[in-house]
């Protein structure tokens, strides 16, 4: 049973398996499908999302990172996502759940 998933492009997905975390492979289409199978499932605590994909999930994110109290949507970059490398993984846990880890 895992807690953390990621949900993004093929070669973050695959980056990010070779550390022990499932992903899921998505296009655009398939995104909102993929996060709302995983919020169904009591097992997926803590679910990252590529920044290409969570632009267009912003509802679905903002709502379960204000209402749940068990789970968290951490938007990352891609692994081809210039704009992101500046920043560890640990600053973007930390700006989702709004405290200094």
């Amino acid at each position: 049973m895992n807690s953390i998933y990621l949900i993004g492009d093929i070669h973050t997905v695959n980056t990010f398996r070779i550390c022990g975390i499932d992903g899921f492979t998505v296009n655009k289409e398939s995104a909102a499908d993929i996060i709302r199978r995983l919020l169904l499932n009591d097992d997926s605590l803590v679910i990252l999302i590529t920044r290409e994909y969570a632009e267009t999930l912003s509802g679905i994110i903002n709502k379960v990172n204000l209402e749940s109290p068990q789970r968290v949507v951490i938007e990352i970059p891609g692994i081809d996502d210039m704009r992101g490398f500046g920043r560890s993984l640990t600053s973007y846990i930390t700006e989702a759940l709004g405290v200094t880890l």
